[in-house]
């Protein structure tokens, strides 16, 4: 900076009022020489004119002027946010004094923090939308859409990788009668035990869902045959000893279910689930409750 245009500083009685950022002028030992009124409002101001006695004198005086310097001061009970810089100035040629500039960022953090909030807000929003929209309401398994999507995925990816996929078809027997002579609410807590027994017994990787009224279909990726027969047979287990309590007399639950593996029983989706589906028709139709793979051997 020249002289003449350092000195105009000084000069020019409006020149610090022109500025909206904070100034106040010292000469060498901190004695306050000048400062705007912006300075003033935001409190940088001390009682005495020894700017040594502020917080933030010592360590912004000897900074290099190309540097920024970020201070976060408590001034009249509020708590600011300021970028500085430090500025040596010539008074009259011959006795140097110091520039410090305060430019108040708190309102625009603030207002960023807001947005940042408000923007998390909305993203949480968006994604309990997309939540809602791939959950079936009443069980909060995944609903037909997304496990029909996801199935396919996951065959690519088993493909790819040369691993296997266990698929569970789970049907509740006679909930159409249930719901006849103990009414809708009957069944409805006879669908969510049945989502709870499924999300209770299944691994993250694994793919929960309802995919019809009474039906449920478990996606098990990389899991081998016995793995899969196992899992079956528990939640089979677990569901028929649930019993609901009613005047009219306790409600037995039993489930069918029928078990395809990916790749022995095919290779396409539509096959696997056809696969499923006949095993779980052959375990409703055989008056036992039991767990029946592929329609061919079943497991009591």
């Amino acid at each position: 900076m020249s002289s003449s245009l350092k000195n105009y500083w000084i000069r020019n009685l409006n020149f610090l009022e022109t500025l909206d950022d904070a100034i106040l002028i010292s000469d060498p030992k901190g004695k306050l020489l000048d400062h705007n009124s912006s300075a003033q409002e935001l409190g940088l101001v001390p009682e005495k004119p020894d700017l040594k006695l502020t917080r933030w004198y010592l360590s912004l005086a000897e900074k290099d002027p190309k540097e920024q310097s970020h201070l976060t001061l408590v001034l009249s009970s509020v708590k600011r946010r300021f970028v500085c810089r430090t500025v040596p100035i010539l008074l009259d040629d011959k006795e140097p004094a110091k520039a410090f500039y305060f430019r108040d960022l708190t309102e625009k953090i603030l207002s960023e923090a807001k947005a940042q909030r408000y923007e998390t807000l909305f993203r949480r929003r968006e994604n309990r939308i997309k939540e809602l929209e791939i959950r079936d309401k009443l069980t909060g398994l995944f609903n037909r859409d997304y496990t029909i999507e996801s199935f396919q995925a996951e065959l690519f990816r088993a493909e790819r990788t040369e691993s296997k996929i266990g698929i569970i078809y789970l049907d509740i027997d006679r909930l159409k009668e249930i719901n006849e002579i103990f009414g809708t609410q009957k069944g409805d807590l006879l669908l969510k035990e049945m989502g709870k027994i499924l999300l209770e017994n299944s691994r993250r990787s694994d793919i929960t869902s309802r995919i019809g009224g009474e039906e449920f279909l478990l996606l098990l990726p990389g899991a081998n045959k016995d793995i899969v027969l196992d899992r079956a047979e528990k939640i089979r287990r677990l569901f028929s000893e649930y019993g609901q309590p009613d005047p009219l007399g306790e409600i037995k639950t039993t489930v069918s279910v029928g078990v395809a593996m990916y790749p022995e029983d095919g290779s396409t989706r539509d096959h696997l689930l056809l696969e499923a589906q006949k095993a779980m028709e052959i375990a409703k139709h055989s008056g036992k409750n039991k767990v029946v793979f592929k329609g061919i051997n079943d497991k009591n």
